[in-house]
């Protein structure tokens, strides 16, 4: 049974963040074949200010998935649809501010990346344009973790395969076919995730799963335990993006914009085995919480094993696929000769990483997941806004173009330290056994 209750959460989550990703690897991909590494350049130096977007509704919705989680584990009912409730109160709140402020300061965000003449104009076209829909990605990426826990991982599943598909669609439609360039491949992304969130949004409106108006509302001492929780999963989401753009800002300064494209080729096929990750671990995640909440510590460590033990076997994986296939990444993405020299060395670097990345990532999602937000936080910020900052000083100084390269690596074997630090201080589980 535990078995048949774990792959049931775990199968849809990693498919649904795996496919998360190639909304923006299918971006690239035809800008590549249609505009050349200048557009695949625009559009990896936007992507961090894009992000914002995903991790606001990404920590909003884990924040309210796991304290709804934990409560009905403690037998509280209707205190998990209060917590859900105000979730959608802030998911309501972050999409209307992050539209008007995206959309109104593109450029100045953009200049900010170092862009600079076609570059800056492409990266500000395509900033704006996914603006316009950052209602639907914070909705979608809110809404899907809730309805997971509330035991629809099929639906979240389902409804992010046909956003995907209709990305893939129109992405070549507007892209090759009407010329939109860069603009077009932002409306294709934007109009996928409208997709994907009208089955978020039916679903709520049914009968047995509406959550009442009197509960739609911000309840402070609620949004507390919420914003606890999700500035987890929110640093997680938005937290790798900064570090694309300290990456982003050395490689343009020691490499121009050919090392920019070639880093962005890596970030775009990197993501697909980082969503994946995240997917197992964050599928996890209702197992988790539920069993904190009911104290059932068994469960909470059997579950905690096998996600460490397949998400680091994925990073191995994924490593493999990364080395053995570089040329062939570079021809898909059209990269010119200098392009792609610069990715074939970069590449053994940054694939070495994802064995690393599947034990941090799962360490700290699990830590969130168990009701330790410190431990859970300093994990994720410590990587983000402390040893990537002091190294992508450092490392370039020495070795070059070479050193920024080296720096995700060197990040993520302190990480591994720190995780297994912070797992081996038993903190905040009761300790009850399984009945």
């Amino acid at each position: 049974m535990f078995y048949k209750n774990y792959f049931r959460y775990i199968i849809p989550s990693m498919i649904a963040f795996t496919l998360t990703g190639i909304y923006s690897i299918v971006d690239g991909f035809f800008i590549g074949q249609a505009v050349g590494d200048i557009g695949l350049a625009a559009v990896n130096l936007a992507w961090p200010v894009a992000a914002v977007t995903y991790a606001v509704g990404t920590g909003l919705g884990m924040g309210g998935s796991v304290v709804s989680s934990i409560k009905r584990g403690e037998g509280k009912s209707e205190e998990a649809r209060k917590t859900i409730g105000t979730s959608f109160a802030m998911i309501i709140v972050a999409s209307i501010t992050i539209t008007l402020l995206i959309f109104c300061f593109a450029e100045p965000l953009i200049s900010l990346m170092g862009a600079e003449g076609l570059t800056k104009e492409y990266a500000v076209i395509y900033l704006k344009t996914l603006a316009i829909g950052a209602a639907a990605q914070i909705g979608g990426c809110g809404l899907m973790p809730i309805i997971r826990s509330l035991g629809r991982p099929m639906l979240a599943m389902t409804a992010m395969v046909a956003g995907c598909i209709a990305n893939i669609v129109l992405d070549w439609y507007f892209v090759m076919i009407l010329g939109w360039g860069v603009k077009g491949a932002g409306l294709a992304t934007i109009l996928g995730e409208f997709l994907t969130a009208i089955p978020f949004v039916i679903f709520f409106l049914l009968k047995n799963n509406r959550i009442s108006i009197n509960c739609i509302r911000l309840k402070l001492n609620i949004a507390k335990e919420i914003l606890k929780i999700g500035i987890s999963p929110f640093g997680l989401s938005i937290l790798p993006s900064f570090i694309t753009l300290l990456i982003n800002l050395r490689a343009l300064e020691l490499g121009g914009d050919i090392a920019v494209a070639a880093f962005g080729v890596i970030a775009y096929v990197m993501s697909i085995i980082q969503l994946m990750i995240q997917g197992i671990s964050e599928g996890s995640q209702p197992m988790l919480s539920f069993n904190t909440g009911s104290g059932n510590t068994a469960i909470i460590k059997k579950t905690a094993k096998l996600t460490f033990t397949i998400n680091i076997l994925t990073g191995f994986a994924g490593a493999a696929v990364l080395i053995l296939f570089s040329d062939k990444i570079a021809f898909l993405y059209n990269t010119g000769p200098e392009t792609t020299m610069i990715l074939l060395v970069a590449m053994p670097m940054f694939a070495a990483t994802m064995p690393l990345y599947g034990f941090s990532r799962t360490a700290a999602d699990y830590l969130y997941a168990i009701n330790r937000p410190y431990s859970a936080s300093l994990m994720v910020y410590s990587e983000g806004l402390l040893f990537m900052p002091v190294l992508i000083l450092i490392l370039p100084e020495v070795f070059l173009l070479t050193g920024v390269w080296a720096c995700p690596l060197t990040t993520q074997c302190i990480l591994l330290i720190l995780g297994l630090y912070l797992i081996s201080r038993k903190k905040d589980i009761k300790k009850t056994s399984a009945p």
